[in-house]
């Protein structure tokens, strides 16, 4: 499953499109007055001035990059002053499970964003890291009141499976290309500890079929592409 569009509401609209084009060097494909559509690789990250700039919203957001590439990423990011989320651990995050490496940091609206590295992708890259190298949006996180009924929603209308998780707290629905991340609302977000919150996203997915599921109160409107 591929990622081909992500939108976001956002109460910085300035300073966003600033971040995003400037601070990670990703090219504008479109914009107008309420909107700036920023080219990430292979997917599109649109950024949406939210209709009440005072409500609080909340996304987590992970982009792929290259295999070998979380440290120099790392390099880049603190470069262009970018200050990474640390445990008692480092700032450097392994999951076995998934066969991957994680880097988090946070945008000017406070969204939880992450470079994910993928060590079952052969996409290996010997030059050094710049911005062309975040090969797509890869996750997008969807907090929920019921996991269990959202999974068999995703699975029933666009036809994804569960690829990790239990289902029940916590399934990232999709394959290592592309992840909807459903959670459950009160599960704190991983690394940082923050409580999800509800933030209307429209998400736009290559998969079998033309499809729209509509989900936790109509606040995720997801569509689904032929490939």
């Amino acid at each position: 499953m591929k990622i081909q569009q992500l939108t976001i509401n956002t109460r910085h609209f300035a300073e966003m499109k600033q971040f995003y084009t400037g601070k990670l060097g990703l090219p504008v494909a479109e914009e107008q007055s309420d909107n700036v559509t920023i080219q990430a690789g292979g997917s599109q990250l649109i950024l949406q001035k939210a209709e009440a700039p005072g409500e609080k919203s909340m996304y987590h957001i992970a982009f792929t990059i290259p295999t070998n590439q979380l440290e120099a990423a790392k390099k880049w990011a603190a470069q262009r002053g970018i200050t990474l989320f640390r445990d008692q651990d480092g700032d450097q995050f392994h999951f076995g499970n998934w066969n991957a490496d994680a880097l988090y940091f946070y945008d000017p609206d406070e969204n939880l964003i992450e470079f994910i590295a993928h060590h079952s992708f052969d996409n290996a890259e010997n030059e050094d890291f710049r911005s062309s190298q975040l090969l797509r949006i890869s996750e997008i996180g969807l907090p929920v009141d019921e996991v269990a009924a959202a999974v068999e929603q995703i699975q029933t209308t666009l036809g994804l499976s569960m690829w990790s998780g239990d289902g029940r707290q916590f399934a990232a629905m999709g394959d290592a290309e592309g992840l909807l991340i459903v959670v459950d609302r009160e599960r704190p977000w991983f690394p940082d500890g923050r409580a999800p919150i509800v933030s209307g996203t429209r998400v736009v997915i290559q998969a079998q079929g033309s499809e729209q599921l509509m989900l936790q109160a109509d606040q995720y409107d997801i569509q689904s592409r032929d490939e």
